[in-house]
């Protein structure tokens, strides 16, 4: 049994911006799509981001995506070239330029070869297909493997499916949304219901991640729902389908943000951070990202011999009371009660862990307060060998 949700099909071609390797994604959705979409809030937003920001508000039956050129940092050619390209697409596919979504990632600062693109977009036209092969390859720039989930959903006995596909290794931090990420869904779904279930699935999945602290130019996450299923609308008012719904994203979100921390470029380690007992909600959001992105966290995790206080003078850079709080790497105490430990039997076996390099670890903040404000990060180590491929990379 296929995957793939009706009404979606695809190709995947080599155009020629990379060397005999798929760069060029097209996906077909018939009925069209209404669709829930978030980019990234960096200033230099990508040609591709500005144009579809315009039509994600309408129903889209075509999604076109590139890898290797960003067409990032490119002016008003850049947008010019989106134009050409989708104008291109719209005459080739009888579709028009308002119901389509672009995307690219790769190289900024470099100009597209639409030439290249608009013979992509004619070898896809010959080779659509309803299995999605080679989709996952067609995104990535220097991710190491595939990212793709499929999963279902019940809705008044007909089976929804959902079909998943990311990229991201590195240049990943919120806000939003620190990848590509593309959903597609066969559910017939409300928009207003689908918004707020995407956006709150994101921002405790993909903006709960960090690799470096950086947000690129390109990011972008979008949702397609065209409703071939032709079940009854799910509303928000339909509270057990939505919360199906909601519980489905979280679990494709999850998933897939997770894979992209393990493909972080470099990395040695995985590290949660989970704050808890916070005053308010912004302050766990707040202590836990100041831990995510602080090098001298990150590094620590690479050290032979890791003095683990020194996450306490990251901590003591906000608002917190250093009398209440606790803290436990890997489960062994570090501090607690304004006292560092110093059980050097327990010291020792968490230097030992680290130096084992036990892939992922945990830090446990309790920062004291009598209440269940919670929040947590997902991030990496920083090594040389991050610092190496970034320095002879042309990003």
């Amino acid at each position: 049994m296929s995957d793939i949700p009706l009404g979606f099909s695809s190709a995947a071609v080599k155009c020629g911006l990379k060397n005999n390797d798929y760069d060029l994604a097209v996906i077909k959705s018939d009925p069209p799509s209404i669709v829930s979409a978030l980019y990234t809030q960096n200033t230099f937003q990508a040609a591709p981001i500005i144009f579809s920001k315009k039509n994600d508000k309408n129903k889209i039956n075509l999604l076109i995506v590139n890898s290797k050129i960003a067409n990032s940092l490119t002016g008003k050619k850049g947008l010019d070239d989106v134009i050409d390209i989708v104008k291109y697409a719209s005459d080739k596919f009888n579709i028009k330029k308002d119901n389509i979504l672009i995307s690219s990632t790769g190289i900024i600062g470099v100009e597209l070869d639409t030439k290249k693109i608009k013979n992509g977009i004619d070898k896809a036209n010959k080779s659509f297909n309803n299995n999605f092969d080679n989709i996952a390859r067609a995104i990535q720039t220097r991710d190491k493997f595939d990212k793709i989930y499929t999963t279902e959903l019940d809705v008044s006995g007909k089976t929804a499916k959902f079909y998943a596909v990311a990229k991201g290794s590195s240049i990943v931090h919120p806000n939003m949304a620190t990848i590509l990420l593309f959903i597609f869904t066969d559910l017939n779904i409300e928009k207003n219901a689908l918004d707020k279930a995407f956006r709150e699935s994101v921002d405790k999945t993909f903006n709960r991640i960090s690799i470096d602290g950086e947000t690129s130019t390109n990011d972008m996450a979008v949702i397609m729902a065209n409703g071939a299923l032709n079940n009854k609308p799910i509303t928000e008012g339909n509270k057990k389908l939505f919360k199906d719904l909601k519980n489905r994203l979280d679990e494709i979100c999850a998933y897939l943000a997770k894979m992209i921390i393990l493909d972080g470029e470099g990395i040695t380690k995985t590290i949660i951070v989970s704050v808890k007992r916070a005053k308010s909600q912004k302050d766990a959001f707040t202590a836990a990202q100041k831990i995510a992105v602080s090098n001298l966290v990150k590094i620590l995790f690479l050290s032979k011999n890791p003095n683990f206080e020194k996450i306490l003078s990251v901590l003591g850079n906000i608002d917190v009371n250093i009398n209440n709080l606790s803290l436990y790497v890997n489960d062994i105490e570090i501090y607690k009660n304004g006292s560092i430990n110093k059980t050097e039997q327990n010291i020792k076996k968490l230097k030992e862990d680290i130096s084992k390099e036990k892939k992922e670890n945990y830090i446990t903040i309790d920062l004291g307060y009598n209440t269940k404000y919670e929040d947590y990060y997902y991030f990496t180590d920083l090594t040389q060998e991050y610092i190496s491929i970034h320095s002879s990379y042309n990003i």
